[in-house]
């Protein structure tokens, strides 16, 4: 479940900085911390941003699928751009 949670913000990371091909990185030291994945009360998630990262994907929309079995995590997450 953790584990989920965690290749869910690696996902968003991924996601972000592929979307900056052929642009500086600009990612902060502590940008875990800065991403937070949440669940309603169907148990379906959404991540949470806050920080530098929350300022440059303000118009985005973040997509993720989160699963998991045994001890194998895995997560997806598609950046909707307006």
């Amino acid at each position: 479940h953790l584990a989920a949670r965690w290749a869910a913000k690696e996902a968003v990371i991924k996601a972000w900085s592929g979307s900056r091909f052929a642009q500086r990185p600009v990612l902060p030291e502590a940008i875990h911390r800065d991403i937070e994945v949440v669940t309603d009360m169907w148990g379906r998630p959404r991540v949470r941003l806050t920080g530098d990262i929350a300022m440059h994907l303000a118009d985005v929309t973040i997509h993720v699928s989160l699963t998991h079995e045994g001890d194998t995590a895995a997560a997806v997450a598609i950046l909707e751009a307006p």
